[in-house]
């Protein structure tokens, strides 16, 4: 079954204002549709999309971060 949800949901979910879903949506940059002009959302489809979003992880060898924090820069 479909969870459709609404902006003020999709904002708290991604912790974004909801003026910024708003314009994100304007744009196409975020998956969503109208219903009786009402800006709505997918649940799944917004779940698709931050993992689209994501960037992977970088591994990094612990004791190059230490060296890197005693050079004072960190």
């Amino acid at each position: 079954m479909i969870k459709i949800l609404t902006v003020k949901q999709v904002s708290e979910l991604l912790q974004a204002k909801q003026s910024t879903i708003y314009a994100w949506a304007e744009q196409g940059f975020i998956p969503s549709f109208k219903v009786n002009g009402l800006l709505r959302f997918d649940e799944a489809e917004i779940f698709e999309w931050v993992k689209a979003c994501k960037r992977p992880a970088r591994c990094y060898n612990v004791n190059n971060l230490t060296r890197a924090r005693e050079g004072g820069r960190n």
